[in-house]
């Protein structure tokens, strides 16, 4: 469409005839004729008036046409300059656009290192286990080294049968008193902790380590790769995302 043709088309919508517009534009007849047959450009007050009778505002007309069609108007001094405007409008939000897309690849790939490597929810746990309750005033290891204080004597039979004795009803004893309790930990607490518990206190010897899968780490390396893939796509269109 040329402009000739786009002020033909809106003088008929309006019902107008060129001695009409002409009137309300304020030029000659014989000068809407030469732009209606695309003998002559308006100049930008011509073009300014020309709107106003219109009823048209520059960014709708700019809008009705191509990008081929407009690129011709741009003798016209107010199309040039909006055009201009648009443009640097375009390269902002596409500088925006490129800076923000960049923040959420970045993010996604955080975000699946985090859960890659199990550094927000280790998996790596320690566990400790603890023999009993230790009742106040023994040792926190009574439950380890409680026959050292009970040694096999060598001196008489009496001697020896009575030591055997007494070994035997502490080795009953400590038998009754051992309840067992495991506890895991993602943090290294040392060799030994004590935890105070009714009646006295527990001693945890750590054991060994292990690993476990969590769900947090999962959800991080998805939502890693979800932001990535996403970032990136948009990215591919970004040109189609610009004219929103």
């Amino acid at each position: 469409m040329t402009l000739g043709d786009y002020i033909k088309d809106k003088r008929a919508t309006m019902q107008l005839s060129q001695p009409q517009l002409a009137e309300q534009i304020g030029i000659e007849q014989s000068y809407l004729s030469k732009l209606e047959n695309d003998k002559s450009l308006p100049s930008n007050d011509v073009f300014r008036r020309l709107l106003t009778a219109l009823n048209l505002s520059l960014p709708a007309f700019v809008a009705a046409f191509s990008a081929q069609e407009i690129q011709q108007l741009t003798a016209i001094a107010d199309v040039e300059f909006y055009l201009k405007q648009q443009c640097n409008k375009q390269q902002r939000h596409s500088g925006w656009l490129v800076l923000s897309l960049s923040f959420v690849f970045a993010l996604g790939a955080a975000c699946f290192y985090a859960g890659f490597q199990a550094l927000c929810f280790p998996e790596r746990f320690h566990q400790y286990e603890s023999q009993g309750v230790v009742l106040p005033g023994e040792s926190a290891f009574v439950f380890t080294d409680w026959d050292q204080n009970f040694p096999i004597l060598t001196g008489t039979s009496e001697e020896m049968r009575q030591s055997m004795k007494n070994r035997a009803e502490k080795e009953q004893l400590m038998y009754q008193r051992f309840a067992q309790l495991t506890e895991h930990s993602f943090e290294y607490l040392g060799q030994y902790y004590i935890r105070t518990v009714d009646g006295g206190s527990r001693t945890f010897e750590y054991k060994t380590v292990g690993l476990v899968s969590r769900t947090g780490n999962t959800v991080l390396q998805l939502l890693g790769l979800f932001l990535m893939v996403f970032s990136a796509v948009l990215s591919l269109g970004r040109k189609a995302l610009l004219r929103f």
